[in-house]
């Protein structure tokens, strides 16, 4: 007999940006990655920590936007605004709501050292430039230096009128804390993408998953037997999402290495990354034969 059901996850697929051998905009093999994802994800997270936002200026952020709108859909997608000025960020929200992009996730504040206030001020200006398109903060600890405590994030919702909240590193791990200390109708979903099952059933939306960019299938079965509570299936598919992250390590290196061995772009990074040994690629070669259809 299954076990009691949940809502099925949304999963958010937080996709590279791909660049050619030279470190250029690849925007054709961008589009490729998107159309092959299609109806595998249920979205697009463009421009990302895993998109190696800091590396892209404006005109590329936007055509990123652009290129997954007309691949995707503007309700597929969801585009991070997330920038160290408040500046920037109000002119990407402004210039992706002229495609059409209804969904976006802004990052706090990073390098200088902030208080609450001033995480506060740039959300405001952030959801007052979005108007009625839905905001989500994007609480990364260790990458900004901005811990904000989930009593905290639930005042700062309120009163900027933020609709959820992407949680990764430090903030994922207290995903449960988060969950009790916000208002139902507020969004939440983890960046660690194989604790699927546990997000879902503290009261989650999903995952924003890099790996399910490269490997979309592992994800769509956890999510799927989870909200069938099937026990059997998820303990498969939960196997099959963690021999994913073991062999890509969750890094964006790891992700691209992987599309290049199917054939989606090439593996360049932009920013200063680790190089990818032979027993990586080896171990990414024998995945991609195993989850070939």
């Amino acid at each position: 007999m299954p076990e009691s059901s949940f809502p099925r996850a949304e999963i958010l697929a937080a996709v590279p940006t791909l660049f050619d051998e030279r470190g250029e905009l690849d925007l054709a093999a961008n589009i490729r990655l998107y159309r092959a994802l299609g109806d595998r994800v249920d979205g697009l997270f463009v421009a990302g920590t895993t998109g190696e936002f800091p590396a892209l200026d404006h005109g590329e952020r936007i055509a990123l936007a652009r290129a997954a709108v007309d691949t995707a859909g503007a309700n597929r997608v969801v585009f991070h605004v997330g920038a160290a000025s408040t500046r920037d960020s109000v002119r990407l929200t402004e210039d992706a709501l002229a495609l059409g992009v209804r969904r976006l996730a802004a990052l706090t504040p990073y390098y200088l050292p902030v208080d609450l206030g001033a995480v506060e001020r740039h959300f405001a200006a952030i959801t007052t430039a979005a108007g009625d398109a839905h905001v989500y903060g994007y609480l990364f600890p260790e990458r900004t230096g901005v811990v904000v405590e989930p009593a905290d994030y639930a005042r700062l919702s309120e009163t900027t009128g933020l609709a959820g909240a992407k949680l990764s590193g430090a903030a994922a791990d207290r995903f449960s804390d988060f969950r009790r200390a916000l208002p139902e109708h507020v969004r939440l979903w983890s960046g660690a993408d194989t604790a699927l099952a546990g997000v879902v059933r503290a009261g989650g939306t999903g995952i924003v998953s890099g790996l399910s960019a490269a490997f979309a299938e592992p994800f769509a079965a956890l999510a799927d037997a989870v909200a069938d509570g099937d026990a059997d299936a998820e303990r498969a598919a939960q196997a099959r999402a963690d021999a994913v992250l073991a062999a890509l390590g969750g890094s964006p290196e790891g992700i691209k290495n992987a599309l290049r061995q199917q054939e989606i772009g090439a593996d360049t990074m932009r920013m200063p990354a680790p190089l990818t040994g032979p027993g990586t690629d080896a171990a990414i070669a024998r995945l991609v034969a195993a989850e070939r259809p």
